[in-house]
Order: structure tokens, then C-alpha cells, then sequence
């Protein structure tokens, strides 16, 4: 009789319907094992040298980044939000440029002569915002002859101070004591208290006089003062080398200011003062001559 072996438990014995060691039977073999599943192949590529951890935190990155780029394209591409639709653009304040201030130049010159001898210009304007002229004169320094001065300014009260005016002159003709504050003179001018009688412009009451003409009453320097109800205020002084022709009107032959004048071009404003600015330099280009001397150029610039 023929061996057989247990298909369960690989025990060798006679034959019999059970198996003699695990007691199960013979004629029926053992379930096949269920299949192990393959091998997972081996990724070399970049994803696989990534650590569990990091590689989510990549994947998590990639999204937030598609979502970012959504939300970007439909902000640009939808419809403006509703709080900021009502809101119109803040227009900009139109840029200008402040010309106010006092523009001051002065240059060395020469008195022709025998022998010729130095002497000094000095010359300034006064502005407003807008660069209109309100103000300007000039000086001229002869060291040991004294020199001349002219100028004018524009005031708000000149009404005012041709009825003061008018109404001192009248009460004392030929000498009246006037403080005439607008006449900036020169250092070599003596300091005194001057006394002004009236060439032209008086009438018989104060509210018919528009202009009036001044002279002082010194021997030695002659000083003559225009002031009109407008508010122009003009002004001349002479040395005695340079003083002819008192008793006349020798003011309105020394300042010719143009009408509306200002820094974009002048000329004949004191004398023969004339010029025009550069804005981009902020500096005046001037030309001037008279009472002496031959023309001169002068840059006028602001403190």
C-alpha cells in the first residue's frame, strides 16, 4: 500500500480518510493563498526624492497660487466694486509760481571825466504773486559828489494821503513840515527834518486834488515827491553836482513806468531801466543808464 502525505500539514501516512496529525481530511486540498499584490515600481523622478511632508505642503502651494490668480483675473476682468464706483478722481491743484518778493541788484560803473572815476549802481523792483511790478528804484553813489536816487511804489490809501497832504500845504504854503515815509534815500542823503512846499496839482479844496507835486525847501539837495489818489507814489533826489532846474518839475523826467509793467518785460521804468526775467533762473536781466555814465547790465536777483 502506497504513502500519502497531508496536502494541509505535509504529514506522511498510511491511507486514510483523515490526516493522522491535524485531523483534517485527505481528499480535499488546501485553498490556493490568495495573491500577493506586485511590487510597487521605483519613481527616480523629482516628486519621489520630496519627503511625505514637504511634497503636500508643494501640492497646497500650487493651489493657493491657481486660486490667487483666479481671483486677480476676476477682479480685473468683473465689474468695479460698488463702494469705490461713486468716487470721482481728485483733480491736482494747478502749479504756480510765487514771484512776490524784492528783486535786488548793483554793479560798479564809471563817471567819464578828467580822470574818470568809479562809481556804483544799485537798482531794485518789487513784485507781486503774479510778477506785476508794484515797486521799484534806483541808486546812483558818486563817492565825493553824492549822486541821485529815483523810484515809486503803488499803496492802497492814496487818497488818503493827498487830502493829508493837501490839507497841511494849504494851511502853510511856503514851508509845510511833511513826513513823506515812502522815499527810501541813500546813505550819503543828510538825515534832517525837511520842509515841502507845492509845485503843481493843489486846488482850492482837498477832495478836488487827485495829484500833487512836492519840492523840499533845502538849499543844498533837492528832493521832489509826486502822490496821486490812485496810489502811485514817485519820488527823485539830487546831490548838488547833480541838482538843476529846482523850482520845476524835474520827477516826471526821471520815472516813465509802463502801464501794467512786470517782470516778463520792461523798459524806460526809472530812466532808461529796462530788462526782462528768467523765470527758470529766477534772476532779472536789466539794462540800465542815467542820470551818468554809460549803460550797464545788471542781474537782479531775490533774497
Amino acid at each position: 500500500m502506497a504513502w500519502v502525505t497531508c496536502p494541509h500539514c505535509g504529514f506522511t501516512q498510511l491511507p486514510a480518510a483523515q490526516c493522522l496529525k491535524c485531523h483534517k481530511r485527505l481528499d480535499r486540498a488546501p485553498a490556493p493563498p490568495p495573491p500577493s499584490p506586485p511590487p510597487a515600481p521605483k519613481d527616480t523622478g523629482f516628486w519621489s526624492k520630496l519627503p511625505p511632508r514637504p511634497y503636500l505642503l508643494v501640492l497646497a502651494g500650487l493651489a493657493l497660487a491657481v486660486i490667487t490668480g483666479v481671483l486677480v483675473w476676476s477682479a480685473r476682468n468683473g465689474n468695479p466694486i460698488a463702494e469705490t464706483a461713486g468716487l470721482a478722481p481728485a483733480t491736482p491743484e494747478p502749479w504756480s509760481l510765487d514771484l512776490t518778493g524784492r528783486w535786488f541788484g548793483k554793479i560798479t560803473t564809471t563817471i567819464p571825466g578828467t580822470p574818470s572815476r568809479p562809481a556804483l549802481r544799485e537798482t531794485y523792483v518789487e513784485t507781486d504773486r503774479s510778477g506785476n511790478i508794484v515797486g521799484a528804484g534806483v541808486i546812483l553813489t558818486d563817492p565825493g559828489r553824492g549822486g541821485a536816487g529815483a523810484g515809486y511804489m503803488t499803496v492802497p490809501d492814496g487818497q488818503r494821503r493827498v487830502r493829508d497832504v493837501v490839507t497841511a500845504v494849504a494851511a502853510s504854503p511856503k514851508s509845510a513840515a511833511l513826513s513823506l515815509d515812502f522815499i527810501p534815500f541813500a546813505p550819503w542823503v543828510p538825515s534832517r527834518q525837511r520842509f515841502w512846499h507845492a509845485l503843481e496839482g493843489m486846488r482850492r479844496s482837498p477832495d478836488e486834488t487827485t495829484y500833487v507835486l512836492l519840492e523840499s525847501v533845502e538849499p543844498d539837495y533837492l528832493v521832489q515827491a509826486g502822490i496821486n489818489a490812485s496810489g502811485f507814489l514817485s519820488y527823485l533826489y539830487l546831490s548838488p553836482a547833480y541838482a538843476q532846474g529846482r523850482g520845476t518839475d524835474v520827477l516826471s523826467k526821471a520815472i516813465h513806468p509802463e502801464p501794467g509793467s512786470s517782470l516778463r518785460g520792461f523798459r524806460n521804468l526809472i530812466w532808461d531801466f529796462s530788462g526782462a526775467a528768467d523765470f527758470v533762473g529766477l534772476q532779472v536781466q536789466s539794462t540800465i543808464s542815467g542820470p551818468a555814465g554809460s549803460p550797464d547790465r545788471i542781474v537782479l536777483r531775490r533774497p
